[in-house]
Parts: structure tokens; sequence; C-alpha cells
């Protein structure tokens, strides 16, 4: 597989983790530690990757995000990171600008614009421990 020149190690990304559902990573250009969460017995669609995308977040010090204005998953895991105090770049291929987020106010004005279809699928998937955390 090739490796990411930019990203490998050498270029200050030695400790970088792949997580991932299925039997191997889909992606990972670096050749980085792979982290396989399993999921639930017989989840589908987006609880296919649930458990690996909340263990990934809560052991992150640092994220990166591409995100395509839309996806409720990826915003989800950023709300994740902002809650903890880690910091995330997102590059909102939709508006074509990066941003860091850095806590649960920088993620509410990433969500302020998206969509309301998408402000609805993020609720829909969030967990009542991940409501109780925006709140505090």
């Amino acid at each position: 597989m090739p490796r990411c020149r930019a990203c490998s190690p050498g270029h200050g990304y030695e400790h970088v983790g792949v997580f991932h559902a299925g039997r191997e990573p889909r992606n990972n250009l670096g050749d980085w530690a792979a982290y396989r969460i399993p999921p639930a017995d017989g989840a589908q669609g987006s609880a296919f990757h649930a458990a690996k995308d909340r263990e990934m977040a809560r052991r992150a010090d640092f994220g990166l995000m591409i995100w395509d204005g839309a996806s409720p998953g990826t915003c989800l895991n950023v709300m994740r990171l902002a809650v903890i105090g880690s910091p995330c770049v997102v590059y909102d291929i939709l508006r074509g600008r990066a941003a860091t987020i850095h806590n649960t106010a920088d993620w509410s004005a990433m969500l302020r614009n998206a969509g309301s279809d998408v402000r609805g699928a993020v609720e829909a998937r969030m967990t009542a421990d991940e409501r109780l955390a925006l709140e505090a």
C-alpha cells in the first residue's frame, strides 16, 4: 500500500491510529496502527460504525475530519471531541473551508451552517449521555 508522504513518520505524525469496524480499515495510507472496534451483532448503517466512532473520539487527543457538510456521523464525531476538549480540524468540502473546533460553542456554530435535515439527523443519533454533555 502506498504511504502518505506528508503524513508519514518523520513529519511529526508518528502516533496516529486508524479505527475501523470492518475486517480491515478502508483507508490507512500512512500504514499507522489499526484498531478494530467490532460493531454490535446485526448492526447496519450508521449503527455499524457507532461503537468505533465513540471509541475513536474517546481516545483521540486531536481530530481531523473531512466533512461533506451533510454527514451526521462526522458531525457527531466532531461534537464528541469538542465535549472532551480535544481540538478537531474540520475541512468542510461543501463550503471549501477549514476550521478548528475547540469546544461545544465552536461545534454549535459549525452545526448552524448545516441544513435542518442534518441537524435533525445529528439530534436523532445522539445518545442521552451526549445530549447531557452538550448541556454541561
